[in-house]
């Protein structure tokens, strides 16, 4: 039994020697680059790992300038007022006798009553017999006789007045005599404030970079204004209220902006008054960008291995594979504190960094000075 045993191992000995022999005279009769391949495993074990660095970044913004002025075109805003007729009626005849009465009943409208102020009444009396009743929506607002042809027209009071309305003409005095009131010319007037010019709009531009990577913004006006004869300025940038209250006259207003103010590309800012006149010059959005995050890692070499790439002459290689879409890439490159750029638009960059590294912890920052698409970032030991 021990001596088959014996054979068996015997054998197994023999056939790993020869194993062993085969595979050194083959690794002698290769060609000598083939050789160095299949002996790289052994030296890079020596060094540890033969890719020190192997990142995949991708995207690397850049913000091409930290401040960004919009300048806007000056604005004036007036509240500006336009005597209009709301309604005129053909002409008519109210009386009253022993037992009929004639009385005119017509209907008006005020279309805006926020921006119609002063409203009145006016007519001509050609006959005038009798005192004159006036009612406002049901509610008497003159009373007493007409002496003159042509009377001072009749405040209509705006705390009667609608939207739609009714003016009702009636005659009054003496119980056994006929009385009666011919009117012609009658028209109601009003003054209408003009929204248009209470209103202005400015439009500036913001890009996808600055509104990514806004920090801070304000916006800058100086309005020309009488404190005592103006109202509240109402400012709204993208149909978002940023700013409400009568500003300081004649000096410089600044007003907070933040990042949900804005939106890419076109942004409107609009300015209405309620009262008075303004003249805003100096209009300025100032946009203030955050600092540009440049991209680091970190890659440690270790004592035998740092003696290694010394003894042997091996070379660490820096290798930056762009994605190849045809524009520039600018970019600051660090390692260890030395400095160098990268300014081309082929999507390969190899540099030599034998000399830049060193024993223990290292590090390679890239600091983009253009957008940069990055497939891959190496260091390799060759």
């Amino acid at each position: 039994m021990n001596r088959r045993g014996e054979a068996k191992s015997g054998g197994a000995v023999t056939l790993v020697a020869l194993i062993t022999i085969a595979l050194v005279f083959y690794i002698l009769l290769v060609p000598s680059a083939e050789r160095e391949r299949l002996l790289e495993g052994a030296n890079a074990s020596k060094i540890g790992e033969r890719f020190l660095l192997d990142e995949a970044p991708g995207r690397l913004e850049f913000t091409e300038r930290a401040v960004t002025d919009h300048d806007l075109s000056n604005l004036y805003l007036s509240e500006t007022r336009n005597a209009e007729v709301l309604h005129q009626e053909n002409p008519f005849t109210v009386g009253k006798g022993i037992i009929t009465e004639q009385r005119k009943i017509f209907s008006f409208s005020v279309p805006d009553l926020r921006r119609t102020e002063n409203i009145i009444l006016g007519f001509q009396a050609i006959e005038r017999n009798g005192d004159l009743l006036i009612l406002l929506n049901g509610q008497p607002i003159f009373s007493g006789p007409i002496p003159i042809q042509n009377p001072p027209p009749i405040v209509l009071p705006i705390d009667l007045l609608r939207s739609s309305n009714t003016l009702e003409f009636a005659v009054t005095g003496g119980v056994l005599e006929r009385k009666k009131m011919s009117f012609s010319d009658i028209k109601i007037i009003g003054e209408v404030t003009q929204p248009e010019k209470q209103r202005a709009l400015s439009t500036f531009t913001i890009s996808r970079d600055e509104k990514e990577h806004l920090d801070t913004a304000f916006l800058d006006f100086y309005p020309i204004c009488e404190q005592d004869a103006v109202g509240v300025l109402t400012i709204t940038l993208n149909n978002r209220i940023i700013f409400a209250a009568t500003p300081s006259c004649d000096s410089l207003n600044r007003q907070d902006l933040f990042k949900d103010d804005f939106k890419e590309g076109r942004n409107e800012l609009e300015f209405t008054i309620n009262r008075g006149s303004y003249r805003v010059e100096q209009l300025r959005v100032r946009t203030i960008l955050e600092e540009v995050d440049s991209w680091i890692d970190y890659f440690t070499i270790k004592s035998d291995a740092y003696d290694d790439i010394l003894d042997e002459n091996r070379d660490v290689i820096l290798r930056i594979d762009f994605v190849d879409d045809g524009n520039r890439k600018q970019a600051r490159i660090n390692v260890n504190g030395r400095y160098d750029a990268i300014d081309q638009t082929d999507p390969d960059f190899e540099k030599d960094i034998t000399s830049l590294i060193k024993e223990g912890n290292n590090y390679l920052e890239i600091l983009p000075l253009s957008e940069l698409n990055i497939a891959r970032i190496t260091v390799e030991v060759e």
